[in-house]
């Protein structure tokens, strides 16, 4: 591998989370900036109306500005939200994949895991086991009976119905 430290998931994701906190803001002082141009398009061409002709245009040539200004602004936010959708979705491919690393590794030690109890499961002899418990209980008959009924009323008290 690279001299390259991996990132644990947590980190991704705290990074991820920063670059869209910085993101968002630079897309929201973009809209804000927009709106502000908007503002003072709508503004002067307020101040344009019931007045001389001279002044109507300069409020409209000012307006022309202010929507070109505004104009900008939203493809700048337009931009930088592209960028930031486009760190969001690498970000996310790279979780991703540390995901499914994550779970092939699982998946493979269960099935080792699954492997070794299959096997002592295999090895273990039914048959003499119970033959090891008839010789207990014949050797232990009171002990045996007293056992079998705090098992009885052990699965009885877990088994009955609660209100």
């Amino acid at each position: 591998m690279s001299g390259k430290k991996e990132q644990s998931v947590e980190e991704a994701i705290d990074q991820v989370a920063e670059a869209s906190g910085s993101g968002l803001e630079t897309v929201k002082e973009a809209l804000t900036k927009a709106q502000q141009a908007m503002e003072h398009a709508r503004t002067a061409m307020q101040d344009a109306y019931g007045k001389a002709r001279e002044r109507a245009r300069d409020a409209a040539e000012r307006s022309r500005v202010y929507l070109e200004d505004a104009k900008q602004y939203l493809a700048e936010a337009r931009e930088r939200s592209s960028v930031l959708a486009t760190k969001t979705r690498e970000q996310a491919e790279v979780l991703y994949g540390k995901s499914c690393e994550q779970y092939e590794v699982l998946a493979e030690k269960s099935r080792e895991l699954y492997g070794k109890v299959r096997e002592r499961v295999a090895e273990v002899d039914f048959k003499q086991r119970g033959d090891q418990v008839i010789d207990y209980i014949k050797t232990n008959p009171g002990k045996s009976v007293l056992i079998a009924l705090a098992t009885g009323f052990l699965v009885g008290y877990l088994s009955r119905p609660r209100d």
